[in-house]
């Protein structure tokens, strides 16, 4: 009775009566298989490495921001320096301008105005050279940040391939295994 009910092929062959022995079903299922189960192993080392690899990017965008910042403060340093300097260059004209008894007009005046020009214009570019380099790195940080987002999106598509490979490669094998019955 309990035959009847499981032989739906109508041949007594055969795992719930489908098959029996050894056919190129057989072997092409079990292949089948095996190769799906290997491949997700595969699928599980590139995910691996997806990961490791978007970890890799979050240290370079890290870095990147980091070097932004310091170009922030290496820039605010230059500017206080070349500050200082022009304070310096400036007072050393009116020094010497005072020292040969000369009043502050005229050739002395064009000469401080020539210094406090020069001045503002040095500012202008060590401020503009630094916000040029910081925004590199910035850039520098996004896609590095969005490359990491990418590899650890592959690698959990490579998880999602590997989990659907074992399934497939299980289900190969079961299928191979009941033709023998």
């Amino acid at each position: 009775m309990a035959a009847q009910i499981y032989n739906f092929g109508g041949s007594s062959n055969g795992l719930l009566g489908f098959g029996g022995g050894l056919s190129d079903k057989t072997f092409g299922d079990i292949a089948g298989g095996v190769s799906d189960l290997f491949a997700a192993e595969g699928d599980k080392a590139k995910q691996q490495n997806d990961y490791l690899e978007g970890q890799q990017y979050g240290l370079a965008s890290d870095l990147a921001t980091r070097n932004a910042q310091f170009t922030q403060t290496s820039t605010n340093i230059k500017e206080a320096q070349q500050a200082r300097e022009a304070t310096a260059a400036i007072g050393g004209v009116q020094a010497d301008v005072a020292g040969a008894g000369f009043a502050q007009s005229g050739s002395a005046l064009d000469i401080l105005r020539d210094s406090a020009s020069q001045s503002a214009l040095s500012h202008a570019v060590i401020g503009q050279q630094g916000l040029i380099t910081e925004a590199g790195y910035n850039e520098q940080a996004q896609a590095d940040k969005l490359m990491q987002e990418t590899a650890n999106n592959a690698g959990n598509a490579e998880g999602n391939a590997s989990t659907f490979a074992d399934i497939t490669g299980g289900i190969k094998a079961i299928a191979g295994i009941a033709t023998l019955a």
